[in-house]
């Protein structure tokens, strides 16, 4: 089975970067969340449980969209340890908005390593050294938290 690793750089809890999520193996992409647009969100901290898993999984969900029917496997890096059943629950969910079936047993969460070509993706774009794929808009997150 083919597997798709996901990474970020620029933790989503981090108000002063950009985030990049990138997915990768084979084919590969990657979204940037500006840090602007995380400030705006996250002013909305008190009315929205979980924001910072929430915002992590609107970046997974557009990076993987385009792979969700295709069975791949999906490792998630393991950012934020012992919050995994959280956090594909609300992936789960924002994948069901959209009437996508896939099989909820191909998300998995690891330690995606420096080898990685979704981490090498992820690093570059935050640095600079290339453009995200997509950068998301405040209507595309709202679209998944409310």
């Amino acid at each position: 089975m083919r597997r798709m690793e996901i990474d970020q750089s620029g933790k989503i809890e981090r108000l002063d970067h950009d985030t990049i999520i990138a997915i990768s193996n084979g084919e590969q992409y990657c979204v940037m969340i500006p840090k602007s647009l995380k400030r705006a969100i996250y002013s909305y901290r008190n009315e929205i449980k979980q924001i910072r898993y929430k915002l992590f999984c609107i970046g997974i969900y557009y990076c993987a969209l385009r792979f969700i029917n295709k069975n791949y496997l999906i490792i998630i890096d393991d950012d934020y340890y012992g919050k995994n059943n959280l956090i594909k629950s609300i992936l789960v969910s924002y994948v069901q908005l959209n009437h996508l079936s896939f099989n909820t047993d191909l998300i998995r969460f690891d330690r995606i390593g420096k080898k990685s070509n979704a981490h090498h993706i992820a690093i570059e774009t935050f640095r600079g050294e290339h453009k995200p794929n997509e950068t998301l808009t405040e209507n595309q997150i709202w679209r998944l938290l409310k």
